[in-house]
């Protein structure tokens, strides 16, 4: 019998990487390293964490992170002080998300 999605040590460090990826990108757009780069790689890192499944609340919340870190981007080009704003919140979002909703093998949600 196959293991659950939620317990498969695969699927897990998948969603890890995934959050890890989340986590470094929204640093890097907040300290204003790479922001493109950043912006990319979270938007890819929250793809990856939720396509496992594992935990549905708190990777809604570093999708929807991602999201406003996009919107911010656009908002950014026209008006640099609010995008900044949203980019920081957004930033603050994926990263209490993924620091609450880290999956460890013993601990999957």
């Amino acid at each position: 019998m196959e293991a659950p999605a939620s317990r498969d040590v695969g699927a897990i460090r998948i969603t890890q990487a995934g959050l890890l990826i989340a986590a470094v990108g929204a640093l890097m757009v907040v300290f204003g390293a790479l922001g493109m780069v950043g912006l990319v790689m979270t938007v890819v890192g929250a793809v990856l964490a939720a396509r496992t499944g594992i935990g549905h609340t708190w990777y809604t919340w570093v999708a929807v992170g991602a999201a406003l870190e996009v919107i911010a981007r656009l908002a950014a080009e026209s008006a640099e002080t609010l995008g900044g704003w949203l980019a920081v919140i957004a930033s603050i979002i994926i990263l209490c998300a993924v620091a609450l909703g880290f999956p460890t093998a013993d601990r999957a949600r």
